[in-house]
């Protein structure tokens, strides 16, 4: 049975080849990224021992794919009676699609979105029980520029309790080399598979915790791709690598 440690280091490149595969193969991205956030979800549960009605959450929000599953994430939360916000760095024409959409449903929740230079930022993110860095992941093409910047600056000197996608924002995910700036999390979750740049020599202080989810990629994409992923959630949808 594979494990996710026997993989081999997995460029961002190889991890476009598995999500096109498994498009090919007939599964939506938006199957892929609501398993995401169901997973994510559940790991916040966790990490909050179960206290989830009435807690507070905010996601850090950028324009693509990694912030389209911070605010499903978000909606689920909400459903399971947590306070919800998120901030979101992107106008409306410089969000995908599907983040888009995401956001509009959470306006329709009541779910309030606020803007960086919002007053309430700061006290919205010093105060979270949890912060969900939805900034940016494995598209990471540089070091993180304004608004995103400021508000990986603010998460690391307010010491918030952060729960990274993909990656930490400003980790660069090929070679896990920490651009400035970049997000300090409490836990990261990695999404199908693990970026290699998670396993660099300094990524282990911005990931904390390492976890992995399954999104629904099919071992017939994995293996496209030479890479053996049969038994690799074998015992569970979540499975802790560090």
């Amino acid at each position: 049975m594979a494990s996710a440690l026997d993989l081999p280091p997995i460029s961002t490149a190889i991890l476009a080849d598995v999500e096109q595969a498994s498009i090919d193969f007939g599964v939506t991205r938006d199957q892929m990224t609501e398993a995401a956030a169901r997973a994510a979800a559940a790991l916040v549960r966790k990490l909050l021992d179960n206290r989830v009605a009435g807690a507070t959450v905010v996601a850090l929000c950028g324009s693509g794919v990694k912030a389209c599953v911070a605010l499903h994430t978000l909606r689920i939360l909400h459903g399971f009676g947590a306070s919800c916000s998120a901030i979101l760095t992107g106008a409306e024409q410089e969000m995908r699609p599907e983040t888009l959409a995401a956001a509009s449903i959470c306006e329709a929740l009541r779910l309030p979105l606020l803007q960086p230079r919002s007053p309430a930022v700061r006290g919205a993110v010093a105060d979270a029980d949890l912060v969900i860095d939805g900034l940016v992941g494995v598209g990471l093409d540089g070091a993180p520029r304004e608004p995103l910047a400021g508000l990986i600056r603010l998460s690391n000197e307010v010491r918030a309790e952060a729960l990274s996608l993909e990656c930490p924002s400003g980790l660069e995910p090929d070679s896990g080399e920490p651009l400035p700036p970049t997000l300090k999390a409490h836990t990261t979750l990695a999404l199908g598979l693990p970026a290699a740049g998670l396993f660099g020599s300094l990524a282990w202080q911005y990931t904390g915790e390492l976890w992995l989810c399954d999104i629904g990629y099919p071992p017939a994409a994995l293996e496209a791709s030479e890479l053996d992923g049969d038994g690799l959630f074998e015992t569970g949808e979540l499975v802790r690598l560090r």
